[in-house]
């Protein structure tokens, strides 16, 4: 590593911190049944590619035993060998995003009782809502209605917010972090 400049250092923090958020997700999808859905592929179009999942999660190895290497030497070209393959893995990584968010992991659905589905209708016919809406009385019950179906029987009961899908945020927000840092090292050890 250069003397002086700690940004390998960072760079290697938010990659390692990447990793291990990355890691929870595969272990999570493994545990929601992944590799079974990945084998029915063909049956299921929701499932994830073992060859591009193996493909991001393999680049970026390969990658940051590149730049822990370059850590240690301080050899450039080991830095820009790094850099060269976490960018493939970064557009994996995008590439899986459109089906994995919010990433699998078995959270269970409740499913609406049949007598209240039946009741509410799914969309309510424009000249209705225009209706509702044009009197006070019936735009509060509309209010009601809406704020009973979104939170239940009881609105001021505490809202469960589900905190999953910033797990994958927070790993690709910090995967392109992790190659700003990356990415300015080797530009300050050249």
């Amino acid at each position: 590593m250069p003397s002086g400049h700690a940004l390998p250092l960072y760079a290697l923090a938010s990659w390692l911190l990447t990793e291990a958020l990355g890691a929870l997700m595969v272990r999570s999808w493994i545990a929601g049944g992944g590799i079974r859905a990945a084998r029915q592929r063909p049956a299921r179009s929701d499932a994830m590619s073992l060859p591009v999942l193996a493909g991001h999660a393999g680049l970026n190895l390969i990658g940051l035993t590149f730049w822990i290497c370059f850590v240690i030497s301080g050899a450039m070209a080991l830095a820009w060998l790094a850099l060269a393959f976490m960018a493939p893995a970064i557009g994996l990584g995008i590439s899986t995003v459109a089906i994995w968010t919010p990433y699998p992991g078995g959270r269970a659905e409740t499913a609406p009782e049949p007598a209240k589905v039946a009741a509410q209708p799914a969309v309510m016919r424009e000249d209705e809502l225009k209706r509702r809406l044009a009197d006070e009385e019936l735009a509060a019950q509309l209010v009601d209605e809406l704020l009973n179906r979104n939170f239940g029987q009881n609105p001021t009961r505490p809202v469960n917010w589900n905190l999953r899908p910033l797990i994958p945020l927070g790993h690709g927000v910090l995967a392109i972090a992790t190659f700003l840092l990356a990415l300015l090292a080797a530009i300050a050890a050249v």
